[in-house]
């Protein structure tokens, strides 16, 4: 019992001691559990790292990577091209069978073994080479033409633009005739390869020469595609196995397998004009076009001089006022009212306002108010349809390839349909529609079989040519190497074994073609007073040549933007333009009513050069020998070099007299509205863009679709 109670006595003693101990006990406890020995373990890169621990960790990677990076990197094995292997298997239609279960028959003949048996075709010759320039306002495309954003679709503006196009000809019969002989007739018939014997065309090589200063011709340099071609970077010319993309020449035959493709690349369409009295023709037609367009223009004017003094000799004879032929007419050259005639149709007499009377005769806008019978011969004479028919900007009517007649509502009268004396099978046609139809006949189209032509007509454009400068070309043409990269042809030919083209002669040098400047500056005199000199600047903008007077002093630029003024109408053209029965007249003003789409709202004169002084120069004159004394005006482009211009027109040199000439006359020459985009007399193909709407006529479109589907599509010729 004394135990016991010594026992209690001691905890009674000592129990605040021992609380104190297991509550010391406990707080340890969990200063190690939940402090030193966190519970709050992060796994990384598959070990557990505490809050602490884990930062020292991502601190020595990232010391070793540094590390790492400051070190030189580390050489990889070589690529190894694996192109041939993808085509091994392309080749093969059975992979991964064994085939010694399968019986086989014997192998008789094998393509890949024909090693060294043929030969390659000569290509031939390029004949018949032409050049055209023409310099005229054109659609100009705004964006980059690709394959998916086409010509017609990229967005465009009217600019002046000059397109020079060179055309030649080849003999296709014979290329067929080539190829056939060195892949199958020439060989033994076991290594006949019907489908090496059929030639691709693979290129269009146009090249060109820039006359020197010095008058010496440049080297030869390729002349890119023109900007407006889907395909100018398919047509981009590789001329080695190696250097072809992948796939190889495989890709590259069912690239240009496609009808509409070799016809971009024979025929690339060419730029859409706005200019009213132009029209893009292969060089020999168009040159053909433009003699008779001359013509025309000659008879047009010849019959308005005509007019004009017939109907001063009325005047004269009339007193001026009262009746001419019978109607009465006002003061001012307008119909009288009530009378509903014209001044044409008052000589002729029977048709109202409109020409109802005589079978709605509009006449030509380029001749208004010419008499009846004049306006019909001539308007005929042009279209071959009565004047009812022709284009009101007295351009041809054209006729396509079935005879028929498209007249100013589109294709919509037949020949054989026409009423008598509306221009049907008898009706005499202009000279125009012969010419039209020469180039529907060279034109290619989807269906057109190559080997049955007697000659191709290609063609090419340059739009990359600069004014003043003087340029000749020459092309030729290159058909696809079947056999390129192989072993399979002739070893007299090795040295042609990676060629991809096999290529024509370059055909002969054309003549050279001068391109006119489209800015020119004169001087004219000189105010001695404070040494100005007035210079005329004359710039091209928009198809129409603007000029305007500048004083210009030491020092100052000569030139600078300005707005053109208002043009002043003469006396013809504001007679024709009232007596235009077409004319949509201001009651108020009594003028028709139209927008300028020609005119640009801001003419930039600034020519780019400096004046720096006058001086008087004293020569001589051979024919006859005298003196003479004028004004030189000195000037510069870049401040280093200077050069001089006689100032006043009779001390001008020849050259720039003749231009100044030159641009006069072109100034008072009519100008037309801008054409709409797609707008064209003759016949065009669909776009390279697949468009099957084109204007050959919905009949046309039928039959291309319905050889297609008999085809099974765009497949190989």
């Amino acid at each position: 019992m004394i135990k016991l109670s010594s026992i209690g006595s001691f905890f009674e003693e000592h129990v605040e001691k021992i609380v104190l101990v297991i509550v010391g006990l406990i707080c340890i406890w969990l200063l190690i559990a939940h402090v030193l020995l966190s519970p709050n373990m992060v796994t990384y890169n598959e070990s557990k790292f505490s809050p602490s621990a884990i930062d020292n960790e991502i601190l020595e990677e990232a010391k070793a990577l540094a590390q790492t990076l400051r070190e030189p990197p580390e050489k990889l094995e070589p690529y190894q091209p694996r192109a041939k292997e993808f085509l091994a298997k392309l080749d093969s239609s059975i992979t991964n069978v064994d085939i010694q279960s399968v019986t086989v028959a014997p192998v008789v003949a094998s393509s890949e073994s024909a090693v060294g048996v043929y030969d390659l075709p000569r290509i031939g010759d390029v004949e018949d080479v032409a050049i055209e320039h023409i310099r005229a306002v054109a659609y100009v495309p705004i964006g980059e033409v690709t394959e998916q954003n086409t010509y017609d679709k990229s967005g465009n503006e009217p600019n002046d633009i000059d397109l020079i196009s060179v055309e030649g000809k080849f003999d296709v019969a014979g290329l067929y005739k080539r190829f056939k002989e060195c892949f199958v007739e020439y060989v033994e018939q076991r290594w006949a390869d019907p489908c090496l014997a059929e030639p691709l065309f693979a290129a269009v090589q146009l090249q060109r020469q820039e006359l020197n200063g010095n008058g010496a011709w440049s080297p030869w340099q390729d002349v890119p595609r023109a900007r407006i071609d889907q395909y100018r970077k398919l047509f981009n010319i590789t001329e080695k196995v190696e250097q072809l993309p992948a796939g190889g020449l495989k890709v590259r035959l069912l690239q240009y397998d496609y009808p509409m493709v070799q016809i971009g690349l024979l025929q690339p369409d060419p730029y859409q004009f706005a200019t009213a009295d132009e029209e893009w023709l292969p060089p020999e037609l168009h040159k053909e076009y433009k003699q008779i367009k001359a013509k025309e223009a000659m008879e047009t004017k010849r019959q308005e001089m005509e007019e004009q003094r017939e109907e001063r000799n009325r005047q004269r004879d009339t007193g001026g006022i009262g009746n001419v032929g019978g109607v009465g007419r006002t003061g001012v050259g307008r119909p009288a009212p009530g009378s509903g005639r014209t001044r044409g149709n008052q000589r002729a007499g029977g048709s109202d306002l409109y020409g109802m009377g005589g079978g709605m005769d509009y006449g030509d806008t380029r001749s208004r108010g010419r008499s009846r019978t004049s306006r019909r011969s001539s308007t005929s004479s042009r279209t071959g349809v009565p004047g009812n028919m022709a284009d009101p900007r007295g351009r041809s009517s054209g006729r396509d390839s079935r005879g028929r007649t498209s007249d100013l509502y589109g294709d919509m009268m037949y020949g054989d349909m026409m009423e008598p004396g509306m221009g049907g099978v008898n009706a005499r046609y202009s000279p125009l529609n012969e010419v039209y139809t020469k180039y529907d006949e060279m034109v290619l189209t989807r269906l057109t079989e190559f080997e049955k032509l007697e000659k191709l007509t290609f063609w090419a454009h340059d739009d990359t040519v600069e004014p003043r400068k003087t340029y000749r070309y020459r092309l030729r043409l290159g058909v696809f190497n079947p056999v390129a990269g192989t072993n399979k042809m002739n070893a007299k030919y090795k040295d042609q074994k990676s060629d991809v083209i096999l290529w024509s002669d370059f055909s002969d040098v054309t003549e050279p073609v001068e391109i006119m400047g489209k800015l020119y500056f004169f001087a004219n005199n000189v105010r001695e007073a404070d040494k100005a000199v007035n210079v005329e600047v004359a710039r091209l903008a928009l198809g129409r040549w603007h000029s305007d007077e500048f004083w210009v002093r030491q020092g100052e630029v000569i030139g600078e933007p300005r707005e053109p003024e208002p043009e002043k109408e003469d006396r013809n053209s504001r007679q024709n333009r009232m007596n235009d029965p077409t004319g949509r007249f201001d009651p108020m003003m009594g003028a028709r009513t139209q927008q300028k789409t020609n005119v640009p709202e801001i003419i930039d004169y600034r020519t780019g050069a400096v004046m720096v002084d006058t001086i008087v120069v004293n020569d001589w004159l051979d024919k006859p020998l005298r003196t003479r004394n004028y004004f030189d005006l000195l000037y510069s482009y870049d401040g280093v070099n200077i050069e001089h211009m006689p100032v006043g027109p009779s001390f001008r040199p020849k050259t720039l007299a003749s231009v100044h000439s030159h641009i006069n006359r072109l100034q008072r020459e009519p100008q037309e509205e801008f054409k709409s985009f797609g707008t064209s007399d003759r016949k065009r193909r669909g776009g390279l863009g697949g468009d099957m709407m084109d204007d050959y006529g919905g009949d046309y479109m039928m039959e291309d679709m319905y050889m297609m589907d008999q085809m099974g599509g765009m497949g190989r010729r």
